[in-house]
């Protein structure tokens, strides 16, 4: 707790200065003879109300601070939470104490986390990595962050902290946190639809928050992006593909695995032509045969057979066998055509090279096309790929593209 006599020479020296409604010698004669957590509190605020009012002098002020300093360190939990409340948005909070304050335990650190100005971000990185949620909650709350913070948040925040990041208008949010805050935590309501009526909301960010939001809030989203429901329902679709492919890629260990999976998609008619074409331009090209044999009702050998075939109705013939719609023709062609120039079977060893590859002949050889089928279908590329990937594609085609165009 503090030292109370440290007061005594502010109040033997001016024992006849009027401070009516600061503080007095009596109080600190009260502070000595009654040292409670109460008392001190009562204290302190009559000390940053002489401090406010710029009745003390130099001398004054100064040993007040000094007071105010000591407070901070008292041994009671609720004196130093007062001190901190006291200290929020005060000028007498320095970077030293601040720093003192935001290490304390939360109830004490909470309020110059959530309202002090002039933290650093790397102090707020430094806090974040603390695990006390209600520290993440303060931080995730202030009045404007940094990418860098929000995404730490968004990393590590429990789903209070990462709700208070999405609600927080100050906050810059990249799509980068946006899409760790959706992996983690997408399926709870008060996330999702955090994130759905973030202002300014990028469109890529749109697709993907689509899929988790409600009816109510798809409309809302239709509303401020200018979607049509058309589209919103097939990227509702989009989200579902781009799931199924992330679970099945663990288990697809070996032709009795691949077999079996495509079986249980047929069954329960998720073998779509937009998985079986992501499967193909994601490199799984053992999924994508036979996948196609099993809509064809042909042998998986007669289907690759006639993937890989050179001439022009090889691929036709086994879309229009697999009910596949002859406009994306192509899109299949052109994948497997990069497959066999590449000479890729469909390994690790030049996964990505593959993937790079086929995204940037896709775009060359199919954009600009007005045909929504053949959009989606290249739509589906981005769900999976990393960063790095995406952009040596894009910069091997030449072409900026953006994932969702509004519809007026």
């Amino acid at each position: 707790m503090p030292q109370p006599g440290a007061l005594m020479p502010h109040a033997a020296a001016n024992p006849d200065i009027p401070h009516p409604d600061g503080l007095s010698s009596k109080d600190v004669e009260r502070l000595l003879a009654s040292p409670n957590a109460e008392t001190r509190i009562e204290t302190m605020n009559k000390l940053f109300h002489d401090l406010e009012s710029g009745a003390l002098s130099p001398a004054e002020r100064s040993l007040a601070i000094e007071v105010v300093h000591c407070f901070a360190g008292d041994a009671q939990v609720a004196v130093r939470e007062a001190v901190a409340w006291q200290l929020r948005n005060s000028p007498l909070l320095t970077e030293d104490l601040a720093e003192r304050l935001v290490r304390d335990v939360g109830r004490v650190a909470f309020p110059i986390l959530r309202d002090a100005a002039g933290l650093t971000d790397d102090l707020l990185l430094d806090v974040l990595s603390d695990p006390d949620s209600g520290k993440h909650v303060a931080v995730a709350s202030r009045s404007s962050l940094s990418a860098r913070v929000s995404g730490a948040i968004a990393e590590s925040g429990n789903v209070i902290a990462v709700t208070a990041l999405l609600r927080n208008d100050g906050a810059a949010v990249p799509d980068s946190a946006m899409n760790r805050a959706l992996d983690r935590f997408g399926r709870v309501r008060m996330v999702s639809e955090a994130a759905a009526t973030r202002p300014g909301l990028s469109l890529a960010m749109v697709e993907r928050v689509v899929a988790f939001v409600s009816d109510s809030m798809r409309t809302t989203l239709m509303q401020a992006h200018g979607l049509s429901r058309e589209l919103v329902e097939r990227l509702v679709e989009r989200g579902r593909e781009a799931a199924t492919m992330r679970m099945l890629r663990p288990v697809l260990r070996g032709a009795e695995d691949i077999d079996a999976v495509i079986q249980w998609l047929h069954t329960n008619r998720r073998l779509t032509p937009v998985l079986l074409f992501r499967a193909l331009c994601a490199g799984d090209l053992s999924l994508f045969v036979a996948g196609m044999a099993v809509r064809a009702g042909i042998p998986a050998q007669n289907a690759r057979r006639l993937a890989w075939d050179d001439g022009e109705l090889g691929m036709a013939a086994l879309l229009k066998k697999a009910a596949v719609a002859p406009g994306l023709t192509q899109p299949f062609q052109v994948a497997v055509g990069v497959a066999k120039r590449m000479e890729y079977e469909g390994g690790e060893a030049g996964r990505e090279d593959f993937q790079a590859e086929v995204i940037s002949d896709l775009f060359t050889a199919c954009i600009p096309t007005n045909d929504w089928m053949v959009d989606d279908l290249l739509l589906q590329l981005f769900d999976q790929k990393s960063e790095e990937v995406i952009n040596r594609a894009l910069d091997q085609a030449g072409l900026p593209f953006s994932p969702v165009r509004t519809v007026q």
